[in-house]
């Protein structure tokens, strides 16, 4: 009889999981989660949190964090903690000047067609009363502001993170350690190998690991991986292509690559899981999970945003400042003497009431539809970085322009504007110079 292997002998990246597979590995391999998984503890509402929380708790004794992502944890979570403190203030912002607007119109229409003045009032109360029983509607459904140092050292999310992960992160690596694999994980964003090529922008970045973050985390859970002895689930948020296995929206399973060099490592078997997917399997644990909470998982993960601080080159403060008209005139003039047609794309996102598509700024920019506008928002940031720098523009400002990436795509979705800059473009500016 010939010697011979079988398909999968020297290909396991290529072989998926069958659902005993899948559900056994929810049960018994070493689950990982990332960092994206834990900053969207914030970002979900407070059910979805409170069952993706359940879920974690049922796997506590087989969860595992890297130190990489605990540390991306706490470098990104004031940045989350102030985006949705700000939100709440844009649209108080946005509100308060929407009632300011109508009260002078109602004066202007009172005064042209000579009502008398109380009834103008009696108008401008009602006005009064609608937009202040809508922030009170608003407040009340948003999340208590973490605005001191107090509240946000002792916020619920927090506290129950401190304490699901309470004895399981890893230790951090040594000097030499560390600097060996931040090399090679820049060595592999240079050479598109996975996983972390899709970051390799980063690589200009004030980042100290530059590129090199995903490889960071990867090697330390091939570690753990190996010092146990026993399979992996990766629970990860991101859904970039040097991650995953997949074709258009469809997710296989992991990069072959990373299957094959955990396999070869220590030969154990990676999973990877997407935090909607956890949600959906949480009956194998004996867990219920309301069907709402999965639709809020992937309400998340369709309008993923990169965070603006990891984006930034120089203005990566959180924001916790607004634009204001002098900024947002001096930002759209020193775009358009660059000629680059951000300005226009701006001005279009704010007509479109804040978020424009890719397809526009194709047309608007005249770019080849396969261009993958990698780095197209840096003049914005550049622009802003200076306007701070000379005292126009606050210094906690959101930045001008947000990439956002959409379920299943590599490629930016869309672009989007603060909502102040939203209200200041069509209200008080021209909406295009050239319409």
């Amino acid at each position: 009889m010939a010697d011979g292997a079988g398909i999968y002998d020297d290909f396991p990246g290529y072989r998926l999981p069958s659902e005993e597979e899948l559900e056994s590995a929810l049960k018994t391999a070493l689950v990982v989660v990332d960092a994206n998984v834990l900053l969207n503890l914030y970002r979900y509402n407070s059910s979805t949190r409170d069952d993706l929380l359940g879920v974690l708790r049922e796997i506590k004794g087989r969860l595992w964090v890297p130190h990489q992502v605990m540390h991306e944890f706490w470098r990104n979570r004031m940045i989350v903690l102030n985006s949705r403190d700000t939100s709440v203030d844009q649209v108080f912002a946005a509100l308060d000047k929407q009632n300011r607007a109508a009260e002078d119109a109602i004066r202007s229409w009172a005064k042209a067609t000579a009502i008398r003045e109380g009834e103008s009032s009696r108008f401008i109360e009602s006005l009064s009363e609608f937009y202040s029983d809508l922030k009170g509607r608003i407040g009340a459904l948003t999340p208590v502001s973490t605005a001191n140092a107090d509240q946000r050292q002792h916020e619920p999310v927090l506290q129950e993170v401190e304490e699901l992960l309470r004895g399981k992160v890893g230790s951090p690596p040594s000097d030499e350690e560390w600097r060996q694999a931040v090399a090679e994980g820049k060595r592999r964003a240079a050479a598109e190998e996975p996983p972390g090529y899709c970051d390799k922008d980063k690589g200009d970045s004030s980042l100290p690991e530059g590129p090199a973050g995903d490889y960071l985390v990867w090697t330390q859970l091939m570690g753990e991986t190996a010092k146990r002895g026993t399979d992996v689930l990766f629970v990860t948020g991101d859904e970039k292509e040097d991650w995953w296995w997949r074709h258009k929206s469809d997710f296989y399973g992991p990069r072959i690559e990373l299957s094959l060099e955990l396999f070869r490592h220590c030969g154990q078997r990676l999973h990877m899981i997407r935090p909607t997917e956890l949600l959906k399997r949480a009956r194998t644990l004996n867990v219920e999970v309301r069907s709402d909470s999965v639709d809020d998982a992937e309400r998340v993960s369709r309008e993923r945003v990169i965070a603006p601080e990891i984006e930034n080159d120089e203005a990566g403060e959180a924001a916790d400042a607004l634009w204001t008209e002098e900024g947002v005139t001096a930002l759209l003039d020193l775009l358009e003497a660059e000629g680059l047609m951000l300005d226009k794309v701006i001005r279009a996102a704010a007509r479109e009431g804040g978020t424009i598509s890719r397809e526009a700024v194709y047309a608007i920019c005249g770019y080849d539809s396969d261009r993958m506008l990698r780095g197209f928002t840096k003049p914005t940031r550049r622009i802003t970085s200076a306007l701070q720098r000379n005292g126009v523009v606050s210094p906690g400002v959101r930045q001008p322009l947000d990439t956002l990436y959409y379920y299943g795509e590599v490629k930016a979705g869309a672009f989007r504007i603060p909502d102040e800059m939203v209200a200041i473009l069509e209200g008080d500016l021209p909406q295009d110079r050239d319409s």
